[in-house]
């Protein structure tokens, strides 16, 4: 049975902007999973971002979400 990831993005978003070969892509992939595997609900979960091109990974997910200053994410979640 494939996994349903459409479950747990925003709708419209993809395919996604990252560069070919950067690795956010799998590494949005693997956060997902592991949420799944956690049995964590959509409200139960946050995603909190800075800047860069690591800051678009909460755009694509549709959890709780934080988009903050560079560096401060951590304190403001």
């Amino acid at each position: 049975m494939a996994f349903d990831y459409n479950k747990y993005l925003r709708g419209g978003k993809l395919p996604h902007i990252w560069c070919p070969g950067c690795g956010y892509g799998i590494i949005l992939k693997a956060l997902i999973r592991a949420i799944d595997g956690l049995g964590w609900t959509k409200d139960e979960t946050v995603i909190a971002s800075g800047n860069g091109c690591a800051s678009r990974r909460p755009g694509y997910v549709d959890f709780n979400t934080l988009h903050t200053t560079h560096r401060r994410s951590l304190a403001f979640a």
